[in-house]
């Protein structure tokens, strides 16, 4: 059966953090019920999205590329760097919320990106 998933290009091996990234993505789609809360689903969605964000932003920097060892590390540094920028403006839009909901709203982009973040340094060996 072919694979249909759509960052798997059958064609070309997928590198190492590209295969973490999928394998994250696919644990958290396995987490999706209907039967669940939405909020658990939705939870669960944002982090597949923010992987798919840093999978997409991983490729098109690496097909600019020469696709060596040294850039590669440049590249995933780069993102690690732009999604701690989101972090913090999530942190800062969480402070100057003033309604709950936008504080929860703000604290739930926080920690999904802090899971995201800390999974891609934890299988970069790059922990602070």
């Amino acid at each position: 059966m072919p694979n249909l998933h759509p960052w798997i290009n059958q064609n070309e091996a997928t590198n190492k953090f590209e295969n973490d990234l999928l394998s994250i993505r696919d644990e958290r789609q396995k987490m999706i019920r209907p039967s669940c809360h939405p909020t658990y689903n939705e939870r669960h969605q944002k982090i597949i999205e923010l992987v798919d964000w840093t999978l997409e932003k991983y490729k098109a920097d690496m097909e600019n590329t020469q696709q060596q060892n040294d850039e590669q590390e440049v590249i995933i540094d780069n993102i690690i760097e732009e999604l701690d920028k989101k972090r913090n403006i999530a942190i800062n839009k969480k402070q100057q919320a003033l309604l709950k909901d936008e504080v929860w709203k703000y604290g739930g982009e926080e920690d999904t990106i802090d899971y995201v973040l800390f999974r891609i340094r934890e299988l970069t060996g790059r922990l602070i």
